[in-house]
């Protein structure tokens, strides 16, 4: 081992680390297009689908109840570790639907809100302090 160490010089190791870290960005890349892609196509799956999931109550560990819509009608089922049960089928006036979230805001915009009371803050203290 301290052959191969005294063997190696500066620019070798250095060569080695850009090799290294070339190789893990290509596999972190591999990850995303592969998550993003595999994403992408579960989401068209839901999106199209005639199975929605409406609501989702944990009772316990691995004890749920949940309301679905199955086409144009609605059920509760109660899931567990081992099975799925019908407990009843809704109607639509029993229903009380949530309105969509609103579109998400983008970080950039909570950062800048977030500069922009702190920088207010700081002018009002600073025209605090200039009064005294």
């Amino acid at each position: 081992m301290i052959i191969l160490t005294v063997g190696t010089s500066n620019w070798d190791s250095l060569l080695q680390l850009i090799g290294v870290s070339i190789l893990f960005i290509f596999i972190l890349a591999i990850t995303y297009f592969t998550t993003k892609f595999v994403g992408g196509t579960k989401f068209n799956q839901l999106k199209h689908s005639n199975f929605q999931v409406i609501e989702t109550y944990k009772v316990s560990q691995n004890k749920y109840l949940q309301i679905i819509k199955i086409g144009s009608r609605y059920f509760v089922i109660a899931i567990n570790k081992d099975n799925i049960q019908t407990i009843t089928e809704l109607d639509e006036n029993d229903i009380m639907l949530r309105e969509p979230l609103k579109q998400s805001i983008k970080f950039s915009e909570v950062i800048s809100q977030i500069t922009n009371r702190q920088k207010e803050k700081k002018q009002n203290d600073d025209q605090e302090n200039d009064h005294k």
